[in-house]
């Protein structure tokens, strides 16, 4: 169901992510405000952010931030001890989706929200 847009959103952001991104979305065929209202509207709908969607990156070779891989580094050896030391506990992928797909079906519940 369709409804009127009647809102204007605008932000700031890195003029290169920019640049790439509206790129990525032509490739695909969507405009970036298409993009944007279909992100919103799962993000709304269901409280969660939605599945990636991604574009053939044949041609892309994205560079970290400075210190992204040292932040990431570090925050994989913080995980690997928690798991380690039994302060974090470590799941089956289909024990995980089950729980995941049981907190989202109370969340959509909780909303009233199709399932």
């Amino acid at each position: 169901m369709a409804q009127d847009a009647d809102a204007t959103v605008q932000f700031r952001m890195n003029s290169t992510i920019k640049d790439g991104a509206f790129a990525v979305l032509r490739e695909m065929g969507i405009s970036p405000s298409e993009a944007m209202r279909v992100f919103i509207t799962q993000v709304y709908r269901t409280r969660t952010l939605p599945l990636v969607i991604a574009a053939d990156a044949q041609d892309s070779d994205p560079v970290p931030e400075a210190g992204y891989n040292e932040w990431l580094r570090a925050r994989l050896q913080k995980t690997i001890l928690a798991l380690d030391s039994g302060e974090m506990k470590s799941y089956s992928s289909e024990t995980a989706k089950a729980v995941l797909h049981a907190r989202l079906e109370a969340r959509r519940s909780k909303m009233n929200l199709p399932v």
